[in-house]
């Protein structure tokens, strides 16, 4: 890489940073945010810690959760685990950490944009994706989006294309155990990725679609993988056992306990029954259809209705994608990439009925996977139709036909691209006036200060959405029993245990306003209370700068 592109692709990081690093603590940091950084906070105390199913690692005496849910790993807390020391628990830690790694996807996706389609597609890749506004707000805020997943995919990715071109260029053999451990490595990304969430599965998807794409369009593509893969595959295979090693060993054990190992549970009830958050994978066209919806609102950058009054979104985003598809693909039988380019608008093709079968729910925040395909093509069809005019304007060579064809590519990304400025603009804007809204406002800020000043260490969630970031934010000093049930009416056993709460005059109880409510318990506590002979009163009212109210804490004297 030359000093010149070093220094651009040095630019598009800093563009991608002076965005998401603006404003970090807005909105307020939120429950999912902190959910997988509650676990970290007893590791950091030296307590015990909440296992899933009961299964974890001992090590020095200690045991360390391996599994955060059923199909999602631990492996976000612990990357953030540093964060945590060197900052202390709070909203930067949580922040910085998906930032981090969200920076090193786009020099990853330079990375494999240039060996794929060259430095100038590289550099335009790295851009659009720097400005992109998913790539932005779900990097910050990390909700149900798990940001490493990106290293691991594009790490994979340039692993394997870097071992396949050492094999092509007659390297192979002179450098034996080179090739060893760059599948040694490619692997053990690949079982990270899963370890990570197991929407990762996707990705080990898009990777045999790109060795289909190979093996079709290649004479000689059957044969030389035939002749390579034996001895490609053990270690492969090794480095992923050892990447999986937890998720692994959390299905393991807890079919050694006696127990039917969780994971592959919940994949095979999601093929027959609708999953928890009532998605029936058998549905096959309606769950298409969401996903074709949710992948113009991951183009646009719309989804982000808690930022705003209204979700800014860019209009250009999906038209330019669309017409890059086309005058991409009728450029690109003409060039020696062909092949390559296909590879990539069939894994993007791909992705959408892949990504339509989930063990969850159909979020758009599923696309982050996705990450950067889109904005590659983009910037590939971009680059090919510049240079193919710059070559009918100058038959020179060399900088000025590389400066007149990188000039008139900015030139075809720049609505686009000056959109995606745009859309960041007026997030950050409204955020600065409006500090979020609900349960993503700045009021959990002013909640956590209150219980932290007041000396309250084990008030009452009455409601989902306030355990585990005043956890975070308060530095575990603030621990809140959670009490809610999850469903749709309040059951015995939340009758009884709140009963029991009740039994002290001087407990806290927390619930956010009607509006904001999942679980709103809020009548049925005052009822039981009141049963009692208690009065409910509020002592504490946290709003969000609109005036609404969000939090309110109450006491039953």
């Amino acid at each position: 890489m030359s000093l010149l592109h070093a220094g651009l692709l040095a630019a598009c990081v800093a563009l991608f940073l002076a965005t998401a690093l603006r404003q970090l603590d807005l909105p307020g940091l939120y429950y999912d945010e902190a959910l997988d950084l509650a676990p970290m906070l007893d590791i950091l105390r030296g307590a015990p810690t909440p296992l899933l199913r009961g299964i974890g690692v001992t090590i020095g005496g200690y045991t360390y959760p391996v599994m955060l849910m059923d199909y999602m790993g631990s492996l976000n807390g612990y990357v953030t685990l540093p964060f945590m020391l060197a900052l202390g628990p709070g909203v930067a830690a949580a922040r910085l950490s998906p930032i981090l790694f969200s920076a090193i996807t786009i020099v990853l996706a330079y990375a494999i944009a240039r060996a794929w389609f060259g430095q100038t597609a590289g550099l335009f890749t790295a851009l659009l994706l720097a400005v992109s506004p998913s790539f932005i707000w779900f990097s910050r805020q990390g909700i149900t989006v798990t940001s490493i997943m990106t290293v691991f995919s594009l790490g994979s990715w340039l692993l394997l294309d870097r071992w396949q071109r050492l094999g092509n260029d007659g390297h192979y053999q002179r450098a034996a155990g080179h090739p060893r451990l760059i599948l040694l490595a490619a692997g053990l990304l690949l079982g990270l990725g899963l370890w990570a969430k197991i929407i990762f599965l996707w990705w080990i998807a898009l990777l045999g679609v790109m060795g289909l794409v190979w093996i079709v369009t290649r004479q000689r593509a059957v044969t030389h993988a035939v002749t390579r893969a034996p001895g490609a595959a053990p270690w492969v295979a090794s480095g992923f056992l050892i990447g999986a090693a937890p998720f692994l060993y959390f299905n393991l054990a807890g079919l050694a306990q006696g127990q039917t190992p969780a994971t592959f549970d919940l994949l095979f009830r999601s093929l027959f029954e609708p999953t928890q958050y009532g998605i029936d994978n058998r549905n096959l066209l309606a769950n298409l259809d969401k996903r074709l919806q949710d992948f113009a609102v991951f183009l646009n950058g719309s989804y982000f209705w808690f930022l705003a009054p209204v979700p800014y979104g860019n209009v250009y985003a999906v038209p330019a994608f669309v017409a890059s598809v086309v005058a991409g693909s009728a450029l690109a039988f003409r060039r020696r990439e062909w092949r390559k380019w296909l590879a990539l608008i069939a894994c993007v093709a791909a992705y959408l009925p892949i990504s339509a079968f989930t063990v969850s729910d159909l979020w758009a925040t599923h696309f982050f996977l996705l990450f950067p395909l889109p904005q590659m093509a983009v910037a590939v069809a971009a680059v090919w139709l510049a240079q193919a005019v710059a070559r009918r304007i100058t038959r020179a060579g060399g900088v000025r036909f590389a400066l007149l064809s990188g000039a008139l590519a900015l030139g075809l990304v720049a609505l686009p691209l000056s959109r995606d400025l745009w859309v960041n603009q007026q997030y950050h804007e409204q955020l600065a006036i409006m500090g979020g809204s609900g349960r993503f406002s700045d009021a959990v800020y002013k909640l956590a200060a209150y219980l932290d000043a007041e000396g309250i260490a084990q008030p009452v969630a009455l409601d989902w959405g306030i355990e585990k970031n005043v956890r975070v934010l308060t530095g575990d000093r603030v621990r809140p029993v959670e009490l809610f049930g999850f469903s749709a009416e309040a059951d015995d056993a939340f009758l009884q245990r709140a009963q029991e709460m009740l039994a002290d005059r001087s407990r806290r109880y927390i619930v956010l306003w009607d509006q904001f409510a999942v679980y709103n318990r809020r009548l049925v506590f005052t009822q039981i209370a009141e049963s009692m002979g208690r009065e409910v009163v509020e002592t504490f009212i946290a709003h969000e700068r609109s005036g609404l109210p969000v939090y309110v804490v109450l006491q039953a004297r």
